[in-house]
Parts: structure tokens; sequence; C-alpha cells
């Protein structure tokens, strides 16, 4: 059977082309892909570990925004001068206001490690509350792409105020999964009443990203066309595969975990719970459907065109 593709026609007008229906976007794969990840794990990652005083989760999280976001972040731009001039724009753009909490965060949980890898320029106590003042942005660093999707006008699967929530409820549980596996990695005490934390997580965000997902049609015709490319074909097996390895196997492992208390078995939930936040975001990325300027019918529409 021939394969049907998006229904998009080409028109040509004056000299120029212009396509005109539905239209995949094809600009945010998997370098954004992978600095929103990193950023949302950084952020949630410092916090769980800064209440859990355990050092070496904060100074990973760290690098994760400083060092991983960055770089992927630069890789997709290219040119990093567009990276400083993004700056200038705080006013009106989610981008320039991330642009800047990514500095101060990493700047002030710099200063806040720096005792943890014996490079302190300053007291511990000094230290501290460097810190405690880093937490503010770390918070930031859990949500703000989702707001940064959100203002992405042209796709309405994104627009939503539900996505910088299901970004941070990512973020918090991933903090709390990546805490626990370096604390047992680390031969460190790990913090019990995270596990239970983390168990609840599980549910909460399975029920969040399924009420996305089932109520993209109230967004419009190319927020439902979305909503079914994540249920289908190419598309589909890989979210439902990052569903089922993300919150089914993290959740089993997680409660034998609790019930053997088995580090080995918490440390490999944190794999998993990894492996099914990166690939569902992925997903929800390249789903994003521009909506035509005349909506079309859906019927007889296959995802194969999108993959």
């Amino acid at each position: 059977m021939a394969e049907q593709t998006i229904p998009t026609r080409r028109l040509l007008i004056g000299g120029h082309q212009f396509l005109i229906g539905y239209q995949q976007q094809q600009e945010w794969a998997w370098l954004i892909a992978t600095a929103f990840f990193l950023g949302g794990i950084g952020g949630g990652l410092y916090m769980i570990s800064f209440f859990s005083n355990f050092k070496l989760g904060a100074l990973i999280g760290i690098l994760a925004v400083g060092v991983g976001k960055t770089a992927a972040h630069l890789l997709y731009l290219g040119k990093p001068l567009r990276f400083l001039r993004a700056v200038v724009r705080w006013k009106t753009s989610w981008i320039s206001r991330g642009i800047i909490g990514m500095a101060a965060f990493c700047l002030l949980g710099a200063v806040y490690v720096a005792p943890y890898i014996h490079v302190s320029f300053v007291p511990n106590g000094v230290a501290h509350a460097f810190g405690i003042a880093a937490l503010p942005f770390a918070f930031f660093m859990m949500f703000y792409d989702g707001f940064v999707l959100k203002a992405s006008k042209g796709i309405r699967f994104w627009d939503s105020y539900l996505m910088p929530v299901l970004l941070l409820c990512y973020a918090t549980l991933g903090g709390i999964t990546v805490t626990l596996a370096l604390e047992v990695l680390a031969n460190a005490a790990t913090t019990k009443r995270l596990e239970w934390v983390e168990i609840a997580l599980l549910v909460v965000n399975l029920v969040l990203i399924g009420f996305y997902v089932l109520s993209a049609r109230v967004r419009g015709a190319a927020s439902e066309l979305a909503a079914r490319l994540l249920r289908q074909e190419r598309l589909g097996r890989v979210f439902l595969l990052a569903i089922a390895v993300g919150f089914g196997c993290t959740l089993v492992l997680a409660v034998v975990s609790v019930a053997t208390h088995s580090g080995a078995t918490m440390a490999v939930a944190g794999l998993t719970d990894l492996f099914g936040h990166f690939f569902v975001l992925f997903a929800i990325l390249r789903v994003g459907i521009h909506a035509p300027i005349r909506p079309l019918p859906l019927r007889g529409i296959r995802s194969e065109a999108l993959a």
C-alpha cells in the first residue's frame, strides 16, 4: 500500500513556493531534547541532593546544566554568539530568562560545591548560603523549558499550561531517582523517604502524561493529530516503549527495592526512569505539528510521514 503523507499542498505565488497544510516541525529533535532533559534532571538533582545533604549529587546536577545543557544548546545554534545575544530579550523571551537562570544557578551552585572538591575560596557557612541562593534557580531549571514550549504558539500540542507542570513533575521524579541511584553507587546512606515519594510521583506523572495526550483534542485539529501520532506507527512505538520502561519498569523496580532494601535494584530503577524520561520528551518534541492556514481533514493520515 502506498504511504499516505500529511496533507500538504505546494502553492506557487509570484515565483515563490509556499507549503500549505499540516507540517511537522523540523528544528527541534535530538539536541533540544537533550538540552531540555539535562536541564530538568540537573535542576531536580541539585534540589533533591541539597536537601539530602548529598554534595556529589549537587555537583553532578550543576554539571548537567552548566556543561551538558549548555553544550547541547551551542551545538544546536552552531554559532555561540547567538547564545549571548539571546540574553537581551529577557523581558519577553523565556529562552532569554532561561539563559540568565542557567548562569545564576551554575555560578551560585559552584560556590556551594567548591568545598566538596577542595577548591573552596569562602568559608563553609558562606558556601552553604550560596547553595541556598541557588535553589530558586534550580527550581526554575526544572520547569522553564515547559514555558518555552508553551510559548511556541504555532504548535498547538505544546500550547498548554500543563506542559511546564509536566516537566516539573518529571524533573522532580528524575532528581529523586538519580539521587537514590548515586547514593547507592557512592555507598552513601540512602534517603529512605525518597523511595516512597518516587513511587507516588511515578503514578502522578503517568496520570499527567495520559491526561495531557487525551486532552489534546481541545487544542485544535493539529494538536489532535499530534496526539494520534503518539499512539501510532514508529513514533507511537517509541512513546509507548518509553512509557512502559520509564513508568512500568521503574515502578516495579522501586517497589522491589523498598520491599527488599536492594540498592542495586534502585540503581537500575534510576536508569529505566532516565530512559523513559528522555524518550517521552523526545517523542513530544517530534510530534509538534504546525497548524494549516485552513483546517484540513484528519481522515486517512498516517504517522509514517512524520517519524
